[in-house]
């Protein structure tokens, strides 16, 4: 029996429904619009979660920094108050001499802490690259996001407001970056 179509007339057995043959089966549609829309929507799917995984990461990298710089400042404040000169500081963390009085002049009561030269010496030493290697690890973070930026403009998966909200930036620096980026006419 010949099944009713939208404008009530009978459809013919070999006639398709919209995605279905007639035996009422999936019919594999690989070049349709629907399809391509999907990988578009997956494409930006991808771009919004790896903007999202890229911003948590400058957040951690950022606590890490300010972490690591109120230690370093603390350390430097103890080494000048036990005496340790604020030239061999400096030399030690590679730093000019006026921040590390301005670091050192910021901490009020302190007392000798009867720590070795050289072992104070070493854990600023120490402590210092650490940080300076948790700045590296967020400039390479800031790079990819960069990156993930131009790709999102290059291929209009994200408009720049939607990017300012994604990466935490603002839009006139989304437009910066944008101004560099080659996008398809």
């Amino acid at each position: 029996m010949p099944t009713p179509t939208m404008a009530g007339q009978p459809r013919r057995a070999d006639q398709q429904v919209k995605g279905r043959s007639a035996t009422g089966r999936y019919t594999y549609r690989a070049g349709s619009p629907a399809r391509t829309s999907s990988n578009a929507n997956a494409g930006h799917a991808k771009l919004v979660h790896a903007l999202g995984v890229h911003r948590q990461l400058l957040s951690h990298a950022a606590s890490s920094i300010r972490t690591l710089t109120s230690a370093r400042n603390e350390l430097i404040a103890q080494a000048v108050e036990d005496g340790i000169s604020i030239a061999t500081i400096a030399a030690v963390i590679r730093e000019n001499a006026r921040s590390v009085r301005t670091i050192a002049l910021a901490y009020d009561d302190l007392h000798l802490s009867g720590v070795p030269r050289k072992l104070q010496l070493e854990a600023l030493k120490a402590k210092n690259d650490a940080l300076k290697e948790a700045e590296r690890h967020r400039n390479v973070i800031l790079e990819r996001r960069e990156a993930l930026i131009s790709i999102a403009l290059r291929t209009q998966a994200c408009d720049e407001l939607e990017l300012a909200s994604l990466t935490g930036l603002t839009p006139d620096h989304i437009r910066r970056s944008g101004r560099s980026v080659g996008r398809p006419a």
